[in-house]
């Protein structure tokens, strides 16, 4: 099943990214890079915004079972006056390369 849609992402969002999954997953692999929009300027926010929209057409819920490896992106944002979540898993064989550089400096470029 496909998300179609990122939400409109403000100051308030904040993104974190970690990969995941494989027959024995090491927490220390994982890394989890957390990413405060209030602390982008509004072009890291865009590259960021423009990676995730790029992203949605490859995540998948499925991904993860047995000894897959995939990204996750959890997306913390505040909608309508609620706070709410998103999640993605991308398969790590279909990331793109400025999530992994993401992931792995903090940078898309």
């Amino acid at each position: 099943m496909n998300i179609k849609q990122l939400p409109k992402l403000g100051d308030n969002a904040t993104l974190r990214l970690s990969r995941q999954g494989g027959v024995a997953a090491i927490q220390a692999l994982s890394r989890p890079r957390e990413i405060e929009f209030s602390q982008c300027n509004e072009q890291q926010r865009g590259q960021i915004c423009s990676l995730l929209e790029g992203c949605l057409p490859l995540a998948d819920r499925a991904t993860g079972r047995g000894d897959q490896r995939y990204y996750q992106i959890e997306l913390r944002y505040r909608e309508h006056e609620q706070d709410d979540e998103m999640v993605l898993r991308i398969p790590e064989e279909q990331a793109p390369g400025e999530l992994v550089r993401l992931w792995d400096k903090g940078e898309v470029y």
